[in-house]
């Protein structure tokens, strides 16, 4: 598909090549009607016909209706404010406190308007809130928010080339998605030993042995530096800087230039454990501060990629101390107990496991490319 760069006053960046003049805008309230919804709550039924909007990013289902077409709906307060956009054209009803964008001019074609409305009405809301964090949107908000209006042909290419993209997007993600629940399903009949691999000449391994993580594996966190922000700024470069949760920033020192597992001390995904890492997998050259703890596998009894499989899901909960932030401390870590097999079967169990992760960090790349790719575009075609 071509497209033009353009310089001109008042049209886009990026313009497919057919189209050409100045775009005029115009307030929403000039193009459409802007209404919240009229119930609070409802009943939720799971096999409800139509669709009912809340306030978060949660779709309700209902057995009745109160508009039948073509809307945007947006979050008034609560959870997501800004963020949760929807595009609408079915029967379907929405709480009252959701914005419906409904009843369009003629000449004004939904998904442009949809998708032109999700890349900018974020930054125009966090623009005009008077706090630091938005909670709320006032309907002048919407309603005098400006509008690009270009022909209705030159609307409808380019609504249709963005749902191309979002199409592709969309793809990634569900198989993303697949992938990620492949794994967890293959995890829980791997460690519960359900599904047992063979040695080389076909015969069962050994027993797997309860021990204790300080039997299978070093803590390092005598090594490890915290560095507070004005620290690192001042020491900019290669390495990664790693916290609880992943890397932070990168620096121009390290401390741990080997192959080390880092399990959240505080402030860690201890709760959301199924779905979320609590340990990260490192190799090479880092720093890392004092909310993680830094485990080397004892390679002679414990393999280094099985050590991280084996925690990175792992239910630790009866660990964890602490009421306002969760924390695991070291000797509590050093006592979680856990099942494993003999070292040969380790290997295969991680080299399995780290045989999807590789997959699953391929299509997670490709999506951000696609996502990347499309925020470009936006960026370029609008105004």
């Amino acid at each position: 598909m071509t497209m033009t760069q353009t310089q001109e006053h008042n049209v886009p960046a990026l313009r497919f090549p057919e189209f050409s003049g100045e775009w005029d805008h115009h307030p929403i309230k000039e193009l459409a009607e802007v209404k919240t919804g009229s119930r609070d709550t409802q009943n939720r039924i799971p096999n409800g016909k139509y669709p009912f909007y809340v306030r978060s990013d949660t779709i309700e289902r209902i057995n009745s209706f109160a508009y039948d077409g073509e809307a945007i709906l947006t979050s008034g307060d609560g959870v997501g404010v800004g963020k949760n956009i929807h595009y609408v054209n079915e029967k379907f009803d929405y709480h009252q406190r959701v914005y419906a964008i409904y009843k369009f001019k003629e000449g004004l074609f939904g998904p442009f308007f949809f998708q032109f409305f999700k890349e900018n009405f974020l930054r125009r809301v966090m623009r005009l809130s008077a706090k630091n964090s938005v909670d709320s949107v006032r309907m002048s908000m919407i309603t005098d928010m400006p509008v690009p209006a270009p022909t209705l042909p030159e609307q409808q290419k380019i609504a249709s080339f963005l749902s191309q993209v979002d199409r592709k997007i969309a793809q990634l993600g569900e198989k993303k998605a697949l992938l990620q629940a492949y794994k967890k399903g293959m995890m829980q009949k791997l460690f519960s030993q359900e599904l047992r691999f063979k040695d080389p000449q076909g015969h069962d391994f050994p027993d797997w042995e309860e021990k204790r993580l300080g039997e299978v594996a070093v803590c390092l966190d005598n090594k490890r530096k915290p560095l507070n922000s004005t620290e690192r700024a001042s020491m900019q470069g290669p390495y990664p800087y790693y916290g609880a949760n992943g890397q932070l920033d990168s620096i121009e020192d390290y401390i741990f230039d080997e192959r080390i597992v880092l399990l959240a001390e505080d402030g860690g995904n201890f709760d959301a454990y199924a779905t979320r890492p609590i340990a990260q997998n490192i190799s090479g050259k880092c720093w890392v501060n004092n909310h993680a703890h830094i485990l080397r596998a004892k390679i002679e009894i414990c393999d280094h990629d099985y050590l991280f499989q084996s925690l990175v899901h792992k239910d630790i909960r009866k660990y964890i101390n602490g009421s306002s932030r969760a924390k695991l401390n070291k000797s509590d870590m050093m006592s979680i107990k856990g099942d494993y097999p003999s070292l040969p079967e380790q290997q295969k169990i991680a080299d399995f496991l780290s045989s999807i992760d590789r997959k699953i960090d391929l299509v997670a790349t490709e999506l951000d490319h696609a996502k990347t790719f499309k925020k470009g575009l936006l960026q370029q075609m609008f105004i």
